[in-house]
């Protein structure tokens, strides 16, 4: 079966799925822009804040403060085939950029980047804990090509798939995620159907320490301790019709649960196909709390405890055109308000704004399949 190798999009050569079931929580209708459904209206003005980014994934605010984005990288790097579009490259452009005035300035650069297939695997999540900055970089390390230099494959080794530590220009790796997927998925092989890979793609602070994470190829939630440690949690099961669920972001909710949202994969065109998952941390149990997204890239509750639903693209995976995006707004009585429809453009990530605004990633990957026309086109949007 085809899988979410990396964070694969709509625009990927393969896939993987996920599950459609019955909403155990509120799943109240979309409304356009029903005054009191939340803090944002459907009419909420869209603002591009930043851009020319390289696969931009995800938003952090510094303590004091600061807006920034995790930069997937770009094109420059070695290839082991001459048609970029199927080839395997490596380098370290991958990067960490502060975007708070509107102008990029370079915060930590040379991390680790893989274009493969036209989609860009590099560093995603960012959350600050102890006044260090913590970086979770997709993927994995393993396989990598023996003629790569030995100082780009030791960075590489060193990174992909890790949580990576940061304070000033100090860059150590904390955790590692990603050897926890692949070793996971060799060990259960009654719910994989493919060599087992590694993507973890989202992580969310954790109360107490640590952070609780989801890996996209693995397609399951885990936490990572104060020390450390990895810790597989839950699998997140497969769609009715076989394909994977494909798990790509993780918030905590006020309520100290933990919220995960699923993009899909390959197979699942319909509209409704994606959900949101809660896990009870006291319990352990697993369950949908919120159904019937299209393709989930980004999640987290705002300001005012309402819950935010960024969506790569609204007609399912896979998209028969263009990705047109949307923040789904969920408000605390479950009423459903689209933000940004028919201004984004395969949005990624999430962030609350301190004045109710939210902040979403836009333009994050290359599209149509064959070009490279996007690849340094993305873009930081402020909602409201």
């Amino acid at each position: 079966m085809r899988s979410l190798k990396r964070f694969r999009m709509p625009l990927a050569v393969a896939a993987a799925t996920a599950l459609a079931g019955v909403a155990a929580g509120p799943s109240g209708p979309v409304a356009a822009a029903e005054k009191g459904s939340g803090t944002l209206s459907g009419d909420a003005p869209v603002e591009v804040i930043a851009d020319g980014l390289q696969s931009p994934r995800d938003l952090a605010w510094t303590p004091g403060g600061r807006l920034l984005v995790s930069e997937a990288g770009g094109i420059k790097q070695l290839c082991d085939s001459a048609d970029l579009m199927t080839a395997k490259c490596f380098s370290t452009t991958g990067a960490i950029t502060d975007v708070t005035d509107g102008e990029k300035k370079p915060f930590v650069q040379g991390l680790a980047s893989n274009v493969n297939n036209a989609e860009v695997v590099g560093p995603n999540a960012m959350e600050y804990v102890n006044g260090r900055l913590h970086v979770l970089q997709a993927g994995h390390s393993i396989g990598l090509p023996e003629w790569l230099p030995r100082d780009l494959s030791n960075t590489l080794k060193g990174q992909a798939g890790r949580v990576l530590q940061i304070k000033g220009s100090k860059v150590r790796a904390f955790a590692n995620p990603g050897a926890t997927g692949y070793q996971w998925m060799k060990d259960n092989p009654d719910l994989v159907t493919e060599d087992p890979t590694s993507n973890p793609t989202s992580m969310a602070a954790k109360p107490g320490g640590g952070f609780y994470y989801v890996d996209a190829a693995a397609n399951i939630l885990g936490e990572v301790d104060r020390k450390g440690k990895v810790k597989v949690l839950k699998w997140f099961p497969k769609t009715p019709n076989g394909a994977d669920a494909v798990p790509t972001c993780v918030d905590v909710g006020p309520d100290g649960a933990v919220y995960a949202g699923q993009l899909t994969g390959f197979g699942n065109t319909g509209q409704n196909a994606a959900n949101i998952y809660r896990y009870d941390p006291k319990t352990g149990e697993l369950k949908v709390w919120e159904s019937g997204f299209a393709t989930i890239s980004g999640c987290g509750f705002g300001a005012n405890g309402d819950f935010y639903v960024t969506q790569f693209d609204v007609t399912g995976f896979p998209s028969p055109g263009d990705p047109q995006g949307v923040v789904v707004q969920i408000a605390k009585d479950g009423t459903r308000t689209d933000l940004g429809l028919g201004k984004l453009f395969a949005p990624q990530g999430f962030l609350a704004g301190p004045d109710g605004s939210i902040y979403v990633t836009n333009n994050s990957v290359w599209y149509p399949v064959g070009t490279t026309n996007r690849w340094d086109k993305g873009e930081v949007v402020k909602i409201g």
